[in-house]
């Protein structure tokens, strides 16, 4: 499996945000599952990356940042911190109200 994320440069809708919204793994089948980072806690899956882009690419506005692939390597480890720090926001958040 390889992880991957998505990095939203412009929000077109108005839904996720930008910056790291969503972060996944590619299957060994090359199937992708993703979940999102935003309030509405949901996953989907993907046939391929080629799918997922097409879905969510939002005409550029959105990059794939897939682990262990050099032109990413740099985004890749800037988009693992924001997930680690939105993890740790989500759980301090639920701690709070619980």
């Amino acid at each position: 499996m390889r992880k991957l994320y998505l990095f939203r440069k412009e929000d077109l809708h108005g839904h996720s945000g930008t910056g790291t919204v969503a972060e996944g793994v590619i299957f060994h089948n090359g199937m992708v599952a993703l979940t999102w980072f935003s309030e509405w806690e949901t996953m989907t899956t993907f046939k391929n990356v080629q799918t997922l882009k097409r879905l969510h690419s939002h005409e550029g506005r959105t990059e794939i940042i897939i682990e262990g692939v050099k032109k990413d390597a740099e985004r890749f480890e800037t988009c693992q911190d924001h997930a680690r720090s939105l993890k740790a926001k989500r759980k301090h958040t639920e701690e709070s109200e619980s």
